[in-house]
């Protein structure tokens, strides 16, 4: 039998880690729950559950799209063909091209960079040149403008 890797004290006192099910039976393995910045403000109180799952879904919705970011590049990936987007994929891009019109370029723009990109609400208030400390209040109101998007996406 393999030998388990657990994680260290040091890690423990930083992170949260959760134990979850996989999908081999009565298999189960730990998962850091803050790994991401959205999931530090959800732990930390700046922000609540509904606008986490909002970041969370549009999270889920560019990961569907192939959009994920990789910080390599191997030619045995490269697109052949059409570029292996299925239609699954091409509904995923559309509805989130469809957020992000919805949204209007600011507030889109602040979700892309700390949901998608990882970056800090202070990272992105000084890359676009907001205040530091207004950072968490206008990443809240926009992930609110999120979850309104998502809800009105559905409806035509």
């Amino acid at each position: 039998m393999a030998d388990v890797l657990l994680p260290t004290p040091e890690f423990l006192a930083k992170h949260s880690v959760e134990e979850v099910e996989t999908r081999q039976a009565g298999k189960r393995r730990l998962r850091v729950t803050d790994q991401l910045w959205i999931d530090y403000y959800l732990k930390h109180g700046h922000i609540n559950a509904h606008q986490h799952a909002a970041a969370e879904q549009l999270l889920a919705l560019y990961n569907a799209a192939g959009r994920t970011v990789r910080m390599s590049a191997n030619l045995d990936t490269m697109p052949k063909g059409n570029g292996g987007i299925t239609n699954y994929a091409a509904e995923a891009f559309a509805d989130f091209n469809k957020l992000a019109r919805r949204m209007g370029r600011q507030s889109f723009r602040c979700v892309q960079d700390v949901v998608l990109h990882n970056m800090s609400a202070a990272e992105w208030a000084r890359s676009v040149g907001r205040a530091d400390r207004a950072a968490t209040e206008l990443l809240r109101l926009c992930l609110d403008d999120l979850e309104y998007a998502f809800k009105k996406l559905g409806e035509k």
